[in-house]
Order: C-alpha cells, then sequence, then structure tokens
C-alpha cells in the first residue's frame, strides 16, 4: 500500500483455517516496484485466534511451483556451519509451519518440524492448546531447515492469538481497543540472494531471475546487480548500489494510524525478519507541536509481566519477539483540529563483536508510521466549574492500575527453586564460528543430517542455563518458555521476565530457567538469526518420560497457578500502584 494511507488489519480467522502458501508480489514503494516472495496468499498472512483449551486445525496446502528439495542440497562435501554459504541455502519450496512461541506438543501432526510438504502436497496439523495456556500474543510461520529465511523472513507469517478468559484482566485493560502491528523487515537484496542461491541448485540462472518493476534506481534490477554480501548492508559502508531493508506494518509502507486522544489503546506487536533487532518509539513529528504519547508495557513474548504494567521508552524486539503495549497519546497543542506523532524504528545490525562488545555496523532509522489523534472535547468556559480540569487533564488519558494476572502452573515463579546440579548446563551460541549451538562446551552443527540431541531431559524437570552469545544471535527454545534469573543492565530484557527469544541489548551473558512442563518429544533450540539457523545453529533436547508431567512443587512458589481451566481472577493482593 502507498505510503500514508489509513492502516489496515489482517483478516481474523479461526479454526479450521487453510494456509496457503503462494507466490506473490511484496510491493516496495521505496524503489517505487515489487519482488516475488512467498506468503499464505497476503503479507502478513491471516490473525487466526483460539481459545485456551481448544484444538486449532490448520490446513497448510503448498502452492509453490516446483522447487528442489533436500536431494539437491549439495552438503556432503559443503563446509556447513560457516556464514553466507551457497550449499546451505536449498529446499525453497518445501514447507512446513510452525506456531512460535505455544506451549504445545512438538510432536505427531502437532508443531513437528519433521513434517515436510512438497509442492502441491497439503497436510492437517490438528494443534492442541492446554486449557491452562497462557493468553498471549504469538505468531506462525514455515521453519524448513535450510529455507526459514527465504520463507518466514520473506512474508510467510502471521499472528496467533490466544484470547484472554473472560475476567483475566481488570477492566481498564480489557476494555482497551486493539491493534494488531505486525513488522516486517524487508530486506530486498538478501532475498534476492537468498533465491538465488537456492534454486540455482536445481540447474539454470533463468529461475533466479527477478526483475524489479518501474524502478528508477535500477532501472533493470536484479539479483546480479547486488550479489554479494556488502552490498545488502552497504549503507553502513557508503556502497552505492546498495538497498536498505525497510520495516513495513501489516504490509503498509509508512501508514497512518487514526486514534483518539487521552484513550488507551492495546498496541500488539509482532516482529518478523530475516536478521536485525529493532527498536520502536514515538516521537513529535519535525517542525510540529504534534503529540506526545506514553508506552507501558503489559507482556512480552505472549506472557503477561509479573507486575503490569511498566513503563517503557521504547519497544525493543529480535526477529520473533512479540510486545503488548499500552500506548495513549495527547495534542501538545489545543489550537489545532488534528495532531500527530510519529512511531519511529531503528534497524540495528550487529554481526560481530569483541569481549562482548557488539559493534554497530548498520542502524537504519526511519518512520514507521505516523499516528493522528482526533483531539478530545474540551471546555474553556472560566466560568465552568469544570474550567479547571479541561484546561489540563482533557486529552490525557486516565492511569492505568497495576495488576497481576493468575498464572498456570508452568509458568510458577522459578527465581527460588532449588536446582539439582545435573540440571545446571551452559548453552554458547559462538560469536562467529562454527555456526552451531554449544552445549557444556560440545556441539554440532545441524547440517543436511539431523544431530544427536544435546541432552535426554525427563519432562518435569527445571533446568538451569548460563547462556552466552545473547549479545550476536538471538535464542529461541520451542515448546517451554524460560523465565531470566541474571541478566545484566539490560533496560528490557529484566529479571524475573518470561520469553521464548532473548537478545540482550547490553550483555553476552545471561542466565535462564526452563521448567519442562507437559510434552515430550523434541525441544528445539536455535539462532534467531534465520540465516544463522539455516547455516546449521540449531539443535534439540530430547523430552522424554510420562507425557503430562508437570513440576511437582509449582504450587510451593506460587500457590494460586492451576493446571486445568482458568478456575478464576482471585489473586493475591497488588499495591494499589497506578501508572
Amino acid at each position: 500500500a502507498a505510503s500514508g494511507q489509513e492502516l489496515t488489519f489482517p483478516e481474523e480467522q479461526r479454526s479450521p483455517v487453510v494456509l496457503s502458501l503462494e507466490a506473490v508480489q511484496l510491493p516496495v514503494p521505496w524503489l517505487c516496484g515489487f519482488f516475488w516472495t512467498r506468503a499464505y496468499k497476503t503479507i502478513p498472512g491471516p490473525t487466526l485466534r483460539a481459545k485456551p483449551g481448544e484444538t486449532l486445525t490448520i490446513t497448510v496446502e503448498n502452492n509453490l511451483g516446483p522447487g528442489p528439495g533436500y536431494d539437491t542440497c549439495d552438503l556432503k562435501n559443503a563446509n556447513v556451519g560457516w556464514f553466507m554459504n551457497p550449499a546451505t541455502i536449498c529446499a525453497l519450496n518445501f514447507t512446513n509451519l510452525h506456531t512460535h512461541g505455544l506451549h504445545v506438543s512438538p510432536s505427531g501432526n502437532s508443531d513437528n518440524i519433521w513434517t515436510m510438504l512438497k509442492p502441491g502436497e497439503k497436510f492437517t496439523y490438528e494443534i492442541k492448546i492446554p486449557p491452562n495456556h497462557m493468553p498471549g500474543l504469538f505468531w506462525y510461520h514455515p521453519h524448513v531447515h535450510h529455507a526459514t529465511a527465504a520463507q518466514a523472513g520473506g512474508g510467510a507469517h502471521g499472528a496467533l492469538i490466544v484470547d484472554d478468559p473472560v475476567g483475566y484482566l481488570p477492566k481498564a485493560i480489557e476494555d482497551m481497543p486493539e491493534k494488531l502491528m505486525f513488522l516486517s523487515l524487508v530486506n530486498v537484496a538478501k532475498e534476492m540472494r537468498l533465491e538465488h542461491w537456492g534454486l540455482s541448485k536445481d540447474g539454470g540462472e533463468v529461475q533466479t531471475t527477478q526483475y524489479m518493476w518501474k524502478n528508477p534506481v535500477y532501472p533493470e534490477w536484479r539479483f546480479d546487480d547486488v550479489d554479494n554480501f556488502m552490498n545488502e548492508h552497504g549503507d553502513a559502508l557508503g556502497l552505492d548500489s546498495a538497498i536498505a531493508p525497510q520495516l513495513v506494518v501489516n504490509g503498509q509502507y509508512r501508514p497512518k494510524l487514526t486514534l483518539e486522544e487521552g484513550k488507551w489503546y492495546r498496541l500488539r506487536f509482532v516482529f518478523a525478519s530475516i536478521e536485525q533487532r529493532v527498536e520502536v518509539y514515538p516521537r513529535p513529528p519535525e517542525g510540529e507541536s504534534g503529540a506526545f504519547c506514553v508506552f507501558q508495557l503489559l507482556a512480552k513474548d505472549g506472557i503477561y509481566l509479573n507486575e503490569a504494567p511498566r513503563e517503557i521508552n521504547r519497544v525493543y524486539m529480535a526477529s520473533g519477539s512479540r510486545a503488548d503495549v499500552a500506548v495513549s497519546c495527547n495534542c501538545a497543542s489545543h489550537g489545532e483540529n488534528r495532531c500527530r506523532a510519529v512511531l519511529q524504528y531503528e534497524a540495528i545490525w550487529q554481526p560481530m563483536g569483541f569481549g562482548g562488545m557488539a559493534v554497530t555496523m548498520e542502524d537504519t532509522k526511519e518512520a514507521l508510521m505516523s499516528i493522528e489523534l482526533n483531539p478530545a472535547q474540551r471546555q474553556d468556559d472560566a466560568s465552568s466549574i469544570h474550567y479547571f480540569w479541561a484546561k489540563n487533564d482533557v486529552g490525557v488519558a486516565p492511569p492505568l492500575p497495576q495488576f497481576q494476572v493468575r498464572r498456570p502452573c508452568y509458568l510458577s515463579d522459578l527465581r527460588q527453586v532449588s536446582i539439582a546440579g545435573n540440571n545446571r548446563h551452559t548453552i554458547e551460541l559462538p560469536q562467529m564460528y562454527p555456526m552451531q549451538v554449544n552445549y557444556d562446551g560440545n556441539g554440532k552443527v545441524w547440517g543436511h543430517e539431523v544431530p544427536e540431541p544435546l541432552d535426554h531431559i525427563p519432562v518435569g524437570s527445571i533446568l538451569e542455563w548460563k547462556m552466552s552469545g545473547i549479545r550476536y544471535h538471538p535464542f529461541h527454545l520451542h515448546v517451554n518458555p524460560f523465565q531470566i534469573i541474571e541478566v545484566w543492565g539490560d533496560p528490557y530484557y529484566q529479571v524475573g521476565d518470561w520469553h521464548d527469544t532473548l537478545f540482550s541489548t547490553t550483555s553476552d551473558d545471561a542466565t535462564i530457567r526452563v521448567n519442562v512442563d507437559g510434552f515430550t518429544g523434541h525441544m528445539i533450540a536455535h539462532c534467531h538469526l534465520l540465516e544463522h539457523e539455516d547455516n546449521g545453529m540449531m539443535s534439540f533436547f530430547q523430552l522424554e518420560g510420562e507425557e503430562g508431567a508437570h513440576f511437582e512443587d509449582a504450587w510451593k512458589y506460587d500457590a494460586q497457578c492451576y493446571n486445568l481451566d482458568y478456575p478464576g481472577p482471585e489473586i493475591q493482593p497488588v499495591p494499589s500502584v497506578w501508572r
């Protein structure tokens, strides 16, 4: 969509749903053209909604054309584990489905990344959401090894929302209008390179050529014009041929969102990209008095904060992160019919570093969208008893109550749990090479063959992992979220917070704990810079024992946690603090 149009939202669907993966044209108005990519008909795809306890039935149809599969991936002699390796990008038209962040089974026809659909095939997933699943914001995307970057990073993604039960939230939070903000970082040059590397294995350059339509910058723009790594990030290196990545929201480039002044809204952010992290924050427009906006953080990665809301200046997101943010805006001057603010973003690329300090090699700063406010009605009559209120407080949203939610037992606070010595381990995501996940100092690149599991873990265990490398590699864990136990000086990732994706802004190290709850099968762990994952920085843990087992002492650390249906809103009193 063209710049300045009103923001639109993906269609919402409930189970059963059909997701058709197709070749689509993604507009890139900053280049006056488009390019072909893969998506579920639109970018993003439909927003899927479900309730705790429901079964999510999703039929995935692979309607992509014929393309090379693993039989054409020349990995036997490839130096897998090295970044920017053409031999590790393949199977671009094979697909499957991952429900990122859901606490569900990874086996059978559930969230199983071993499922593989060739072009022309379809498969029906039956994903049973536990009755005690935390309500929140998640997302879905393909997870075919060696093709995840091209597919999930190229536009094949959509939001997935587990609804809040009635009475789960304070009324002030429950009544907020929701606005989905699906952020897709479009890196045209990188997508072209991945396409070239992947499809050229089937022979013939004709398949890899993509032309930009009516492009005044590159009249006959194609991969061969930007065929090296430096041109993907040339803004940082001063290359004239560079094409900087741009961020779109709900598939639109620099749209506007019209809101009412002095009213709270719940912005539900999802961030999808091949690499880089983004920071999003409000600012007044240049040259205008404009509007001021307040951000209050409610939840991260689909899990409510232990105490919410938390005032923040900006939202930090790695590829795969989500954030629920309450926002309210008010006009700086009351003399205009309308005022506006700008949501700004910075897309930051930090691929290497020294001694735990990441070097920023690219920092793209652009406007994401504008927020236009319809001003609140004001009473300017000085004789009115409401005069003082009208002149000072109309247009300012009422404060939000601080609140806690009743939590499922798989999210019981782990900070005081005593951890057995054999459940304490280290995980390293190497700063440079090889591209692998190291566990207690050992690891293996995930190439063409599936490696042995890093460990065998009984369901019901509590694990403690000392992490390193999280300043360069966002760590993502399937099946079970994790709680931060230690982290140094990070303004966004704080002790006690829960996540499924961690990419620290300040420290290369952290300590996390995992409640291995409920499900047997493979628990995938990988870097969520998607090309790193495709290069081999992925592994898994084999979860064993009794299906449905839980951490038996969860009640000791949260007496009101629950393993079945949400029992009701009773929680322990919280301080009467208003935000």
